[in-house]
């Protein structure tokens, strides 16, 4: 067995027998416990909803080439209008939801406001947020606040992911992908991770 392989990913091994393999065959994957630049993060978040990550990574690069940055800021969409955004390479919602991201964004305290919320509490602020739904809410858990135990029923890869796994039947609901991944407490995120890597690679 690989000796890189961290705590969650043993434990993930010894405890389901359908993912052990799949994270054999990957290798070690590192998930950061560093929190991310909020904004940043619900940009980069709209921008993938209902794409391919390939697609997804193309805007962001291109949005990012045009602006000259490294990370989506503020500034650098706040004085563009609806259309501007759009132009951009975006659907009308994603701009709008990121109209909405900087107004809320300008009206809270601090950049860091929102890793002092509750989880509950954070999610209803971000749900306040237009054209942010659960999906938009679990990854920004996952990969801004760095929660190690998050899944998706939600993320369409995940749940191919799943199915070619044999974990769920075809025929499953949401609440079957989400039973199944109890057996990943406290590490869903890790082994979301796995599954990701599964079908990209």
């Amino acid at each position: 067995m690989n000796k890189a392989f961290v705590k969650s990913e043993l434990f993930l091994i010894k405890n389901d027998k359908l993912l052990a393999p799949v994270i054999k065959k990957n290798g070690h994957l590192t998930f950061s416990n560093k929190k991310t630049d909020t904004f940043n993060e619900l940009i980069e978040i709209v921008i993938s909803q209902f794409i391919s990550t390939k697609a997804a990574k193309a805007i962001k690069q291109n949005i990012l080439s045009r602006f000259k940055e490294d990370n989506f800021k503020i500034k650098s969409f706040e004085k563009l209008s609806l259309s501007q955004i759009k132009n951009l390479g975006l659907s009308n919602n994603k701009a709008k939801s990121i109209i909405d991201i900087i107004a809320w964004s300008n009206s809270k305290p601090s950049k860091n406001y929102i890793f002092e919320l509750s989880r509950d509490e954070r999610e209803k602020e971000l749900l306040s947020i237009f054209g942010i739904g659960q999906w938009s809410v679990d990854m920004f858990e996952m990969f801004c606040v760095r929660n190690a135990n998050i899944f998706s029923s939600g993320d369409a890869a995940l749940r191919q992911a799943m199915l070619e796994l044999g974990m769920v039947k075809k025929e499953a609901n949401l609440s079957s992908y989400d039973n199944y991944s109890k057996k990943w407490n406290p590490y869903k995120t890790h082994a979301c991770l796995h599954l990701w890597h599964m079908i990209e690679s």
